[in-house]
């Protein structure tokens, strides 16, 4: 670590806007980081600060990593600063948007053996960062590098119709949740029952897991993907797992609202088309020389998801406008793989950014955000 920082520094580092509140007390995790990526999400950034200001099991250090256009995310975090004595170390930093880069920051900005990774709208609850964290400990050996949470609302659940056709007519294999197929899919959480320990997966959520940073000294997240980032999680999985081992745990439980907030994310259009690109980006990088079975798995799933969409906007045009512009973004991505095939786009597993304190945006100034920036510089 101390050689790859030598040798940003002799490139220099990017520097980016923000503060620090350190903590009054220390707290039980104080060999751990939470790392959140937050875009145009200011109340639920807000919602997970108290929340985790409630908890007795939690890491020494939170990053709000921000890519908002606006400042209205660090005004609803200066606002709980305020408002709480908060038990952990607070960084704020205002970064270039993409979810992969913001982690890629946070990574930069911790200083903690464990790095926590949490969506801005999820809520852990009790015992979630001790769960996780205790497998990485137990594991002596560091054979494990990363461990992926339960997010509660996801698993259990009836699989779309669409999931039931595709997995029936045999067009994508059958395998259990967190696995990986060389088809390029894996199976829907909803499958998921609930379990208690921990088991041997492929893949972990991205917005619920941890990761040694020893791991993330030789690896970083793939800045090819880029705004609302679908498919992330399984790239850097998969990258992880030609050296270390994943596992998922039962007992790290954390809600996730997704779609039932839908800030931050893309149409529908964009959203089909990255499906596509990113899908296909992954599935050539571990994949390429799968069978041609699974090859073609890949491709007649593509052009089975399109003209399901087609169908669905041909049955009822007059509330079909979703599943159109999803179809056409699903052509547009096979378009372009067929044209260009994405390429990789990894970066050096070496710090990039560091934190410059600048002075709070208003409203008025309050007065431990002043003696924290002040303290910051003269450090």
């Amino acid at each position: 670590m101390i050689e790859a920082t030598k040798a940003a520094m002799a490139h220099g580092l990017i520097e980016l806007p923000g503060w620090r509140i350190t903590a009054r007390k220390p707290v039980s995790l104080a060999d751990c980081s939470l790392i959140v990526a937050s875009y145009q999400r200011p109340d639920e950034v807000a919602e997970l600060l108290r929340s985790l200001s409630s908890m007795a099991e939690l890491p020494g250090e939170v990053i709000v990593v921000d890519g908002s256009p606006g400042f209205e995310t660090e005004k609803s975090a200066q606002d709980v600063v305020r408002e709480l004595a908060l038990p952990f170390d607070l960084i704020y930093v205002r970064s270039p948007k993409g979810l992969t880069r913001q982690r890629n920051v946070g990574v930069d900005l911790s200083s903690k053996a464990f790095l926590f990774f949490l969506d801005d709208d999820a809520i852990p609850q009790a015992g979630y960062f001790r769960e996780l964290r205790r497998v990485l400990v137990q594991d002596r050996a560091g054979a494990i590098g990363a461990v992926g949470g339960c997010i509660i609302n996801e698993i259990d659940k009836p699989i779309s119709r669409r999931w039931q056709l595709r997995r029936t007519l045999g067009i994508i294999p059958k395998v259990e949740p967190y696995i990986y197929n060389h088809a390029g899919t894996t199976a829907p959480t909803g499958l998921q029952k609930p379990f208690r320990g921990v088991r041997e997966v492929d893949m972990f959520p991205g917005g619920a897991c941890v990761i040694r940073r020893s791991v993330l000294n030789q690896v970083r997240f793939s800045e090819f993907f880029q705004g609302y980032s679908y498919g992330e999680d399984l790239e850097m999985s998969l990258r992880i797992r030609r050296q270390w081992r994943i596992q998922y745990c039962g007992d790290a439980r954390v809600w996730h609202y997704g779609i039932e907030r839908k800030g931050g994310r893309p149409n529908e259009f964009a959203k089909g088309r990255m499906e596509v690109i990113n899908r296909y980006f992954i599935w050539r990088r571990y994949s390429g020389h799968t069978s041609v079975l699974n090859q073609m798995r890949l491709n007649l799933d593509l052009l089975f998801i399109f003209f399901m969409d087609v169908a669905w906007w041909a049955a009822k045009p007059w509330r079909g406008g979703p599943h159109m512009r999803h179809g056409l973004g699903i052509a547009a991505g096979m378009a372009k793989c067929a044209v260009a095939p994405p390429l990789s786009a990894d970066v050096d597993p070496v710090p990039r950014y560091r934190l410059v304190p600048t002075q709070v945006s208003e409203p008025a100034h309050d007065h431990r955000l002043n003696m924290a920036l002040v303290n910051d510089r003269q450090n």
